[in-house]
C-alpha cells in the first residue's frame, strides 16, 4: 500500500511541478513526534521542516501541535487576498507550496492529509463520508500515548471520515463554536494535537463565489484566528516544543460570478501551500 501511494501521490506532484503533496503532512509530523507513520503512508517528511526543528528543538521531540484546517484556501485565494496570506506566513513563516488529490474536494484531500496515502489507497475517491478503514495519524499518536481532538462543524467531512478512533470529538454547529472551543482547550493543555476546522469560507464560496465580500469577511477571519491561536499557543504552550500549523486541503474557482467550485484537475483547485510555525519550549 505505500508503494502505491507513493507512485499515485508523486503522479500529481509530477504534473503541477510540486515537490511536496497535502499528504506529506502525516509523515512530517509524525517524524516531529518520533512515531511511526501509518501503514499506507507513501508520502514523504517536508524536508525544510523537518531540518528546522533539528535546529530550532535540538534532540527534543515536538510536544505540542495544532492544525488550523481552512478549507478551500489555496494558491487561487493567495492570489486574490494577498493581504491575508502575508498575516499568514508573516506568522508561520515556512511556506511549502504543494499540491492536492484528485477529485479535489473536502473528504479526499483531508483523507490523504491526514493518512499519507493516495485515495486510491485510503478509499474516498468521490464527495463522501464514510469512516476511513486505513490506519492515519490520529491512530498512530493515539497508539504512542499522544491525546488527540479533533473540533469541527457537525457532519463536516473531518467531524465524519475519522470517527471510531481513540480519540476525543468536540463538533458544534458553527465555525465561532468550534473554534471558542479550539482556544479552550489550548488553555486546558489536555492535548497533544488539536485539529481545528474552519468550514465557512468553503461553504460560502459555493454560494456567493470565491472573492464575495461574504467570502472575503471569511479570509480575513481566517487570518484572525490563525493570529490568536499564535499568541494562545506562546501564552499556554511556552513550556512545549510546539508547531502551528495551517492546512488547507483544496483550492476554488468561479464557475458565474455568483458561484464558486472544486474538484477539477486545474490549479485553481489543486494548487495550496502549508504554512508551519515551529517554536522551541521556554526552560522553566
Amino acid at each position: 500500500m505505500k508503494a502505491k501511494s507513493a507512485s499515485a501521490l508523486n503522479d500529481f506532484r509530477k504534473k503541477y511541478d510540486r515537490y511536496y503533496s497535502i499528504g506529506d503532512l502525516t509523515p512530517t509530523l509524525c517524524e516531529l513526534f518520533g512515531i511511526p507513520e501509518p501503514a499506507a503512508c507513501g508520502a514523504v517528511a517536508v524536508a525544510p521542516i523537518v531540518d528546522q526543528a533539528a535546529r530550532t528543538m535540538g534532540e527534543g521531540k515536538m510536544e505540542k501541535v495544532v492544525l488550523f484546517c481552512c478549507d478551500a484556501m489555496g494558491e487561487h485565494q493567495r492570489e486574490h487576498f494577498p493581504e491575508v496570506f502575508e498575516r499568514i506566513e508573516k506568522v508561520a513563516p515556512f511556506r511549502i507550496p504543494s499540491v492536492a488529490v484528485m477529485p479535489s474536494v473536502t473528504p479526499v484531500c483531508y483523507g490523504t492529509i491526514f493518512s499519507g496515502a493516495a485515495p486510491c489507497v485510503h478509499g474516498i475517491q468521490k464527495y463522501e463520508k464514510p469512516v476511513l478503514e486505513v490506519e492515519t495519524l490520529f491512530d498512530v499518536l493515539a497508539a504512542s500515548g499522544k491525546n488527540v481532538a479533533i473540533v469541527s462543524v457537525n457532519t463536516c467531512s473531518i467531524d465524519m471520515i475519522f470517527r471510531k478512533r481513540n480519540i476525543d470529538y468536540y463538533s458544534f454547529r458553527t465555525d465561532e463554536q468550534s473554534f471558542d472551543c479550539t482556544l479552550e482547550l489550548i488553555q486546558k493543555n489536555s492535548y497533544d494535537l488539536i485539529v481545528s476546522y474552519m468550514t465557512e469560507y468553503d461553504s460560502l464560496q459555493h454560494k456567493t463565489g470565491c472573492f464575495s465580500p461574504e467570502c472575503t469577511r471569511q479570509a480575513y477571519l481566517a487570518a484572525d484566528r490563525f493570529e490568536i491561536l499564535a499568541e494562545k499557543m506562546d501564552e499556554y504552550y511556552k513550556a512545549y516544543n510546539r508547531a502551528l500549523v495551517f492546512v488547507p486541503d483544496h483550492g476554488g474557482h468561479l464557475i458565474r460570478e455568483n458561484k464558486g467550485t472544486h474538484g477539477f484537475d486545474i490549479p485553481e483547485d489543486m494548487l495550496v501551500s502549508h504554512y508551519y510555525r515551529l517554536e522551541e519550549k521556554v526552560e522553566r
